[in-house]
């Protein structure tokens, strides 16, 4: 068929046109932006999370210790809302070695373990989001603990979201805390292990242990003893820190559990425990 001038030079437009699109989209098919790429951080950030009634000082003593005493360096700040929302705050340099990560909840009083353990899923997708992490360590305190311990029931066994690599446990509630729950008894550790009591979230957690996918963890869980007759840190009975071991302490790479003593092994205390701050960052480092 005949074509005039005019159709053949609209046809090889077309055609040059055609071969530009499929050029282009096979180049931003295979190739990164320049913004994923040089946003990605491939080393291993360390959370620390503080616990019931904490603040953003809360971990400063154990977050000072690494960056002076191990060359660790504070990066970044995640700000958590009431409603689970997550600011990031700072500076997270590519190439920083050992970056730590502070992170604050608005809502210091909730005891919503479920709840708690949303916020930290969504600073870690924010962080994923941001950095490209698939990994974190993790420093909590007190309820802090409940955050990580419920993530892993949670999460644990999805790999989309961002995997637990080393865990240090300071002052956990893991089984209960004294006057909080109605008919509790004075609790202990029995010889095979199983804490004598459990608490209604602990007894939840037990019956779903097979949910935890934790064979490459280590976790180093320090409790402390006032040596008064309480066999507690004035909070938190040392059985239920301790029943940690029972419910994920065999299905972990590595476990171990380090008691305090005395006046600054009570509660609140222990985070500010110089000797718990060595312990901690040669567990981690």
């Amino acid at each position: 068929m005949y074509k005039t001038p005019e159709e053949v030079l609209t046809i090889r437009r077309f055609i040059f046109s055609l071969m530009l699109l499929i050029s282009f989209t096979c180049f931003t098919a295979t190739t990164p932006t320049n913004a994923s790429a040089a946003s990605i951080r491939h080393a291993v950030p360390t959370l620390y999370l503080h616990g019931h009634h904490g603040n953003k000082r809360s971990m400063a003593t154990l977050m000072r210790y690494a960056e002076h005493q191990d060359r660790a360096h504070a990066v970044i700040t995640a700000f958590v809302s009431d409603k689970g929302r997550v600011r990031l705050a700072g500076r997270w340099p590519k190439g920083t070695r050992r970056p730590l990560v502070k992170v604050v909840f608005r809502n210091r009083h909730t005891r919503k373990y479920h709840r708690i353990s949303n916020w930290l899923r969504n600073v870690l997708l924010a962080l994923k989001q941001r950095y490209g992490i698939r990994q974190f360590n993790v420093v909590a305190h007190s309820l802090g603990n409940a955050a990580v311990l419920y993530y892993e029931l949670r999460y644990s066994h999805n790999r989309q979201f961002p995997q637990l690599n080393k865990y240090a446990a300071i002052a956990g509630n893991f089984d209960g805390v004294p006057g909080k729950h109605r008919h509790q008894h004075p609790n202990k550790i029995l010889p095979n292990g199983r804490p004598k009591w459990l608490a209604p979230r602990y007894r939840y957690a037990l019956k779903r242990q097979q949910q935890f996918k934790v064979r490459h963890v280590k976790i180093l869980n320090i409790y402390g003893n006032l040596m008064n007759g309480s066999h507690s840190d004035g909070q938190i009975l040392n059985a239920s820190s301790r029943s940690l071991d029972y419910l994920i302490g065999r299905r972990v790479k590595a476990y171990h559990e380090q008691e305090f003593f005395g006046p600054d092994a009570q509660h609140r205390r222990l985070r500010k425990n110089p000797n718990v701050a060595v312990a901690v960052d040669h567990f981690m480092w």
